[in-house]
């Protein structure tokens, strides 16, 4: 089940805007809600309400076991093991 929760999320990473999706790298390296808003220049209030944004867009929902943080940083290592590789870029 849970898995199914990150893949599903990857899938809609396409859905953030560029913003957003400087917010959930950032969630995804451990900053802080407070730390992200300093790097973007965001207020608290701000910066809450674009992770909030982030979480609803993919369908992150905590549960009991897991913080939809955690759950942030899966859906990015799924989105990265299935991208396709560019073969042309290599060596």
């Amino acid at each position: 089940m849970l898995e199914l929760t990150y893949v599903a999320a990857t899938s809609r990473l396409d859905r953030l805007g560029h913003q957003e999706r400087r917010v959930l790298q950032l969630i995804a390296h451990g900053q802080s809600d407070a730390a992200i808003g300093r790097q973007l220049g965001l207020s608290l209030r701000a910066t809450e309400e674009t992770c909030r944004r982030v979480f609803d867009t993919l369908g992150l929902v905590p549960s009991p076991y897991l913080d939809r943080r955690v759950l942030a940083v899966l859906t990015l290592r799924q989105a990265r093991t299935s991208a396709p590789v560019d073969h042309r870029r290599a060596g």
